[in-house]
């Protein structure tokens, strides 16, 4: 294949044929088009590190201590609570239990005296009235 001309060798079917001399395919002018980007791109990049000095790193050491003061707190709250938790619960144990024993000196439920049940009398039930038609 000729890249100068443009034209293909042999049955014409090339990357070049039917082209003409100079003309780009979509290929190169995206790699043009993103040279161009990548240019503006590095330049906008040297600006900001060029802008001022880099603040400083933090020390890693200090994020550990504080990272494990956290931890020590958090573990603390947790354990408090799920004390307080168990209390609630053997205090709630302890009540139920004790409300269910029942007293020496508690009153029974039943009367002592029996009364008598009251006897069902039925209600008188009104006739229907014919009305004049």
């Amino acid at each position: 294949m000729d890249r100068e001309t443009g034209l293909g060798t042999g049955h014409g079917m090339g990357q070049w044929a039917g082209r003409e001399v100079g003309q780009e395919t979509g290929h190169e002018l995206g790699q043009r088009l993103d040279r161009r980007e990548n240019a503006e791109l590095y330049a906008a990049f040297e600006a900001l590190l060029d802008a001022g000095p880099e603040p400083p790193l933090p020390s890693v050491t200090d994020a550990a201590v504080a990272g494990g003061r956290r931890i020590r707190r958090r573990r603390t709250a947790v354990a408090l609570a799920g004390a307080l938790v168990v209390a609630v619960c053997g205090v709630t144990t302890a009540v139920n239990v004790a409300d269910s024993r029942p007293d020496s000196v508690q009153q029974p439920l039943a009367p002592t005296s029996p009364t008598p049940e009251p006897t069902w009398v039925p209600s008188p039930v009104p006739s229907p009235v014919p009305t004049p038609g």
